[in-house]
């Protein structure tokens, strides 16, 4: 089998595995000095699948009144460094461990270190774990090409972290993210059918665009990531309220628009730029665990609000393998880059 979709179809697996090695006594010196006040920031810091993963730990921290930033790595090294200061959380997230911005980003605060470096990797053997004040292992395992495993993992480990230190149910949360695991698990077994009807629904078309908001970013920009890597198709990942800023021109006949129906609170919204797009001559796949009667429905596993941002990236593994077959393509075969990116 294609390593790539060997990885997709293993990412239930892998989960488990991350849910059970997951400690909560790993992080609780970091929880007791929040609490005592011995940050005055969380700085999230990525590149990549490792950034997007993010977002929902973001959005968890986010509700807290200590301010919380989720910053580029390559920005943070060379443009917003300021921002680092001596009661700063820095929050790193790196699979490989060795991403080029990373490494230079520790090496740039040695002089001058945060308070804590608290690291998310697969490689606990990583440059970016041994130089860290605190190490935190995904439990992803080997992955072949793409992110897939890496990033459902990290954005799960990163979740749980951002629950137990924003003061949250983290036993609670773990048998939630499981039972997604086993919905993730039943999706994967008619992984090939589920290919079959999204490359109907698809049709033909020349442009298409991945809109949401919310935790949905995560997949908006991942979706759009692995297409790329993995499809080699230039699908423009968007916020859903970005899209009616300009290129909403784009639409006419041959634009699909794939919107993620998102949580409850702003499902609304999303759903009437779909409606919109419709009436303008695009066409739309919304995403969604229910179907809505006025929209092509991709349908998704039912899960959690929180837990949903891990099954909403499915659909966009499934859309890079039928976009690759099309083509007539190995999905995931990297052409110029590898699995680390070393250099800047």
């Amino acid at each position: 089998m294609n390593p790539y979709i060997s990885d997709i179809l293993s990412q239930p697996s892998a989960l488990r595995d991350a849910l059970q090695a997951y400690s909560t006594s790993d992080l609780e010196d970091i929880a007791n000095r929040l609490k005592r006040g011995d940050f005055d920031r969380i700085i999230i810091s990525g590149m990549g699948s490792s950034y997007n993963a993010a977002y929902p730990a973001f959005l968890q921290l986010a509700k807290q009144a200590l301010p919380i930033q989720l910053v580029n790595s390559a920005e943070l090294l060379h443009s917003l460094n300021g921002l680092i200061g001596p009661r700063t959380l820095l929050w790193l997230n790196s699979q490989s461990g060795r991403s080029a911005e990373l490494i230079h980003l520790l090496e740039a605060i040695q002089d001058k270190p945060p308070a804590c470096v608290l690291a998310f990797v697969n490689d606990p053997a990583s440059p970016l774990a041994l130089g860290a004040n605190l190490s935190l292992p995904i439990h992803a395992g080997a992955e072949a090409t793409v992110s897939t495993k890496t990033y459902v993992n990290m954005l799960a480990v990163n979740l749980l972290a951002a629950i137990q230190l924003s003061g949250g149910n983290t036993e609670l949360a773990i048998q939630d993210l499981s039972a997604a695991s086993e919905a993730m698990d039943v999706y994967l077994s008619g992984w090939q059918a589920h290919m079959q009807e999204l490359d109907s629904l698809l049709g033909n078309f020349d442009k298409l665009f991945l809109l949401g908001r919310g935790a949905s970013m995560s997949a908006v920009w991942n979706g759009s990531l692995i297409n790329k890597e993995a499809a080699k198709c230039a699908f423009e990942g968007l916020h859903s309220a970005d899209f009616r800023h300009g290129p909403l021109e784009l639409v006419s006949n041959g634009f699909i628009a794939m919107i993620f129906a998102g949580s409850a609170e702003t499902l609304e919204l999303n759903r009437r730029l779909g409606l919109e797009i419709v009436s303008l001559g695009g066409r739309v796949l919304w995403l969604d665990s229910k179907p809505e009667p006025q929209l092509q429905t991709v349908l998704l596993p039912i899960t959690s609000e929180n837990s949903r941002p891990l099954v909403e990236i499915l659909p966009m593994q499934l859309l890079s393998l039928v976009m690759a077959e099309r083509k007539g393509i190995q999905a995931g075969q990297f052409r110029h880059v590898g699995k680390v990116t070393t250099s800047e």
